[in-house]
């Protein structure tokens, strides 16, 4: 397991997180409201197919939550908060909407309300039938459809038909699984830092393994003091788009008993320039062996 340690003895780090903004937290919540809808009509279909009980909710949460990910990534919203909401509102839709597609569909209006044929008329010819009429006054509403459904009985394991309030509790803990899969996919993300000047996320600008020798230049660069003999030395530096902040660099290696070191250490503008110095250096292969 690797053993992470971060210091801000060098540069201060970024903001924790971006200010708040209407335009972004209106996307947000849109964007989280579309991603729940989209993933509970799909879950309404997938469900005939594969639905296994806790891997199902698990999937889809990880799946809206993924998807809320790339959206504040592409659309720059750092205001975690606002993330936090988008991936709530996106679960909890995600986890409700579907029972309620799954009722549409079970009370679903022919397209052709004559197609079915009633009494003969005196013409001799079948007279239409409204059934879109009559499904009206047949359709429970949506608090009776799911009261029916408990009613009827949810198929577990092992051939338990579970019933009444224990249905209930088989759709919480799904709606549960949902919303604690969403976040542990977003939560993640939401720990990235994010420049609040431009307005971007941080990404990584260089990364790679490298040799000892160029390993332990970094590593005097940023301040940390290497084992004798690392194996597999790494390196990654992150800026935000525009370079304005402070560059967050990643050094790790393997240790001898098979664990891994990381070290996240910010640079000021001269440290990330002799930094880029010297992997220049390694990338034309001018460094000294």
């Amino acid at each position: 397991m690797a053993d992470q340690q971060e210091t801000d003895r060098n540069a201060p780090p970024p903001a924790k997180g971006g200010r708040f903004a209407w335009p972004g937290f209106a996307l947000a919540i849109a964007g989280g409201a579309i991603i729940g809808l989209l993933w509970a009509w799909w879950a309404e279909m997938a469900q005939a197919y594969f639905a296994p009980l806790i891997l199902f909710p698990l999937l889809l949460g990880a799946a809206a939550g993924l998807m809320v990910v790339g959206l504040v990534r592409v659309a720059q919203i750092g205001h975690r908060p606002t993330i936090a909401a988008s991936v709530v509102l996106a679960a909890v839709l995600a986890a409700t909407a579907q029972h309620y597609f799954t009722y549409l569909a079970a009370y679903r209006q022919p397209a052709d309300a004559t197609a079915g044929r009633g009494v003969v008329s005196g013409s001799g010819q079948p007279a239409p039938v409204d059934l879109s009429a009559v499904l009206d006054r047949i359709k429970p509403s949506f608090g009776e459809y799911l009261q029916g459904q408990a009613r009827l009985g949810r198929p577990l394991l092992l051939g338990y038909v579970a019933r009444g309030w224990v249905v209930w509790l088989t759709w919480a803990i799904d709606g549960l699984l949902i919303l604690a899969a969403a976040l542990a996919v977003a939560v993640p993300a939401m720990r990235m830092p994010y420049c609040d000047r431009c307005r971007t996320w941080y990404r990584a600008t260089r990364c790679g393994k490298t040799d000892l020798p160029t390993a332990k230049r970094l590593a005097a660069v940023a301040g940390v003091e290497l084992p004798e003999r690392p194996r597999s030395p790494r390196y990654r530096l992150s800026n935000c788009q525009n370079g304005c902040g402070p560059t967050r660099c990643e050094l790790s290696w393997e240790e001898t008993d098979g664990g891994v070191s990381l070290f996240r250490i910010w640079l000021d503008a001269a440290q990330r320039n002799q930094m880029a110095a010297i992997l220049d250096e390694l990338a034309t292969g001018d460094e000294d062996p």
